[in-house]
């Protein structure tokens, strides 16, 4: 699909799903990169979702259970999966999905998480 600018990206990214995989195995992320996902909170994960689109993502990485929550995307062991799950979900489920993903992104967008994220070590710091 080629490469753009990042500041017009997110207009070319408005169907399907974003992939969050790293690692060298498509069973699972595997490597220090693939393991990595655990802790981490990838950039092209916000990067999907502040363009309103769905993500795929590792059952055991950091943001399975936001994804899951949010039902914002589906969560996978393996890439072998994607293609069945794909399959079976409903356009009425992917709908969802999507407008999930665009409510989240206009949190993104005015900055929501990163102020929540202030609010509460605020508070953490004036209990102690």
């Amino acid at each position: 699909m080629g490469s753009y600018p990042p500041d017009i990206l997110p207009q070319y990214l408005n169907q399907g799903f974003g992939l969050i995989w790293d690692g060298n195995s498509t069973e699972s992320c595997a490597g220090v990169i693939g393991n990595y996902l655990k802790y981490n909170n990838p950039h092209k994960c916000s990067l999907y979702l502040a363009s309103g689109i769905p993500v795929i993502v590792w059952k055991k990485a950091a943001l399975a259970d936001f994804i899951n929550k949010h039902n914002a995307g589906i969560l996978v062991e393996s890439l072998e999966e994607i293609p069945e799950k794909i399959q079976n979900l409903s356009e009425k489920e992917y709908i969802q999905m999507k407008n999930n993903a665009e409510k989240i992104s206009l949190k993104l967008k005015d900055g929501y998480f990163l102020k929540k994220a202030i609010r509460t070590a605020e508070k953490l710091l004036l209990n102690n």
